[in-house]
């Protein structure tokens, strides 16, 4: 029975080891089937990801491939346009060859249109207020630039229409006409320069304003004043020009070096408003002049100059000269030589090396005068009472002035003039002539508003002692102005 047990649990035993077998097996596969599942999902996503990128490269090919296409097609169509502009504008420059050809056949000139001269005007309006008469010539020296004063009142200045143009590449023209408030036209200016004589020499033939001192050449709407250094106006009139030949040399070294030398035919004296008619050949009036000049690191800038003047009165001509002490009214001639050396000295600071907000400007100049000839008393009594002598008269005088703009638009300046009565030898006439032993000083200040480079309003006040009287006794003066300048046009850049 037992052994029966025994036989039966093995057959029992056998037959249940194949199932546990076959159920271990099954569940292996449904692993095996999941993960072929998984796979074959993230490739296929996998697939999916590069067929989208690869339809998305398609497209960009095929839209690149038409803009190229359509590029191209532009590019041949441009291609075909200029091509038909250049033969279009050869057959107009062949027209226009032609055209010049039979007008210059023709004797006529091309268009003054096709020189395009930059013109500008500028209005230079006072109103001065004086205690005495600006007319009166300053005590103690000849012809002391008379009538070159600001006048009393409401003026309308001098205004200047001035045409300047390169005429080729080798001359430069300009004309200046200055309008006077007498109704009058004046040529102060009206010559030609040259442009490529190279090795930094430059020619200029015409009427121009002399280059010497540092005032001289600087038209008037160019001052920082209203009015004349007495310097200035004493030795040299409001500006001393000559109808001749000027010469400059700029040297080439690290340093502005300028070598400059004038003839002229000596139109007018120095000084004086006297003008002549020369009727000889050759010259009467010769300068000479140096500036030195450059920068003191990257705010500052310097010049120094020298000049010399050399002229005399024609032949048999002298210049009209009032009494020395402008009292008398006496009329006296003076004919001789005369020969005026000077020095100046220009200072410029600027922050940063820009002066459009803050600059500070200084400028100092000294002239000597001698005048070596012959000097005739009173020629108002025509010939009864006249007394011709020799005459020699040395006479110098300084100013120093400075202006300085605080702020943009706005300026500040101080200005202090002197002359020397000097010494005189009227041989003589010294007894008819007497020189006052006085010495003329003024001291001005002056403010300013330029909104623009076009436009300035300017308010100046004068402390004049100019004259002398009979008594010898100082006659001072308070003088007031008011000035506008304004610029019309194309107008180039004032000098250093």
């Amino acid at each position: 029975m037992f052994e029966k047990k025994i036989v039966v649990a093995a057959i029992a035993a056998a037959i249940a080891t194949p199932g546990a077998a076959v159920a271990q097996t099954a569940g292996e596969l449904d692993q095996i089937r999941a993960q072929l599942r998984g796979l074959k999902e993230d490739y296929e996503a996998r697939i999916r990801a590069l067929e989208d990128k690869l339809m998305a490269a398609e497209t960009s090919a095929t839209q690149a491939a038409a803009d190229a296409a359509k590029a191209k097609s532009e590019a041949t169509t441009a291609a075909t346009a200029a091509a038909g502009a250049a033969s279009t504008a050869a057959e107009a420059t062949t027209t226009a060859q032609r055209a010049e050809s039979a007008a210059q056949n023709a004797g006529q000139q091309k268009s003054q249109n096709a020189f395009n001269p930059a013109i500008s005007l500028i209005l230079n309006g006072t109103w001065g207020r004086y205690g005495n008469d600006p007319t009166n010539q300053i005590s103690g020296f000849a012809s002391s630039g008379l009538g070159e004063a600001t006048p009393r009142g409401a003026s309308l200045g001098e205004s200047e229409l001035y045409l300047t143009a390169n005429i080729d590449p080798n001359f430069r023209g300009s004309l200046l006409a200055a309008f006077t408030p007498e109704n009058t036209v004046e040529i102060e200016e009206a010559f030609i320069e040259t442009l490529a004589l190279g090795r930094g020499i430059t020619a200029k033939g015409g009427r121009f304003f002399s280059g010497i001192g540092y005032g001289n050449s600087r038209h008037p709407h160019a001052w920082d004043f209203v009015d004349a250094s007495l310097v200035q106006r004493a030795f040299l009139g409001r500006n001393y020009g000559d109808d001749g030949l000027q010469l400059r040399w700029v040297a080439p070294l690290p340093v502005f070096v300028e070598l400059g030398g004038e003839i002229g035919r000596g139109r007018e004296f120095a000084g004086s408003p006297s003008e002549f008619e020369r009727n000889r050949n050759g010259k009467e009036a010769h300068a000479l002049y140096a500036k030195v000049g450059g920068d003191v690191g990257v705010e500052h800038s310097y010049q120094v100059g020298v000049s010399h003047l050399r002229m005399r009165t024609p032949a048999g001509t002298g210049v009209t000269v009032l009494d020395f002490d402008d009292t008398t009214g006496l009329v006296n001639v003076f004919d001789g030589r005369q020969r005026v050396t000077g020095a100046d000295f220009v200072w410029k600071w600027a922050p940063d090396g820009n002066p459009a907000y803050r600059n500070f400007k200084f400028v100092a100049e000294w002239f000597q005068r001698r005048l070596d000839g012959d000097m005739t008393f009173d020629t108002t009594n025509a010939g009864a009472g006249t007394l011709t002598d020799a005459a020699r008269i040395r006479q110098s005088g300084w100013y120093a002035q400075a202006a300085y703009q605080f702020m943009p638009y706005w300026r500040v300046g101080a200005r202090y003039d002197r002359l020397s009565h000097g010494t005189a030898n009227l041989n003589a006439n010294a007894a008819n002539l007497a020189l006052p032993a006085f010495d003329p000083t003024r001291t001005s200040l002056m403010v300013d508003y330029s909104p623009s480079e076009f436009s300035r309003m300017r308010v100046q006040y004068n402390r004049d002692r100019l004259l002398q009287d009979a008594a010898g006794a100082t006659v001072d003066d308070n003088v007031l102005f008011f000035q506008y300048i304004m610029s019309l046009g194309a107008h180039g850049a004032h000098r250093f």
